[in-house]
């Protein structure tokens, strides 16, 4: 299933959070990374292997959770399949994110329940490829909602940092997960 995105509204106070981050990457015209690879645009410097990043919203009765992960920590490789095996571990994780599924948790009495999912499969190819989603929920009892587990970390691979930006009436901050810490508190 492929969806256009749609801007969130949730995207002017993630930008307020990231505002730091972006301009001193636009300070930087070319920056070479451990992995060998030139990255020139500001596009291709968020493109970090082994680091996923979340956005997590509340507001009213809706929870907003977006994945922005590199392809390789998705599916073991960013490039142009080459086998069978690729290709059907593409075919997995794009059915896996199209279906919102074990994507996050929250606490049961809050009552959230999946509205849509945001996402359109990256393009394979010589340069890098990344995973983006988005998953709406609605919320029946939103107050219940001290935290969010993300279950999306037990799928992806080799990540050695999660970095998740949280957005709700009362609280914006940046938070830093490290392997096998799923919770974020929302409070």
């Amino acid at each position: 299933m492929t969806q256009s995105l749609v801007r969130s509204p949730f995207a002017s106070a993630i930008a307020v959070l990231a505002a730091p981050v972006l301009v001193l990457l636009a300070t930087i015209s070319v920056a070479r990374s451990d992995d060998g690879h030139d990255h020139d645009s500001l596009e291709q410097r968020k493109h970090v292997h082994g680091a996923a990043t979340f956005n997590v919203a509340l507001e009213g009765r809706r929870l907003v959770v977006e994945l922005d992960a590199p392809a390789d920590n998705v599916v073991g490789f960013e490039k142009s399949p080459r086998n069978e095996t690729e290709r059907k571990a593409i075919e997995t994780a794009n059915a896996w994110l199209a279906s919102g599924r074990n994507i996050v948790a929250v606490p049961r009495p809050a009552g959230c329940r999946l509205q849509a999912v945001d996402f359109t499969p990256p393009t394979f190819g010589k340069g890098h490829a990344d995973y983006r989603a988005r998953f709406n929920f609605e919320c029946a009892n939103p107050g219940a909602i001290e935290w969010v587990e993300l279950w999306a970390l037990r799928r992806l691979l080799e990540v050695e940092k999660a970095e998740v930006n949280v957005i709700t009436a009362t609280v914006q901050r940046q938070v830093d997960l490290t392997a096998g810490n799923l919770r974020v508190s929302l409070k």
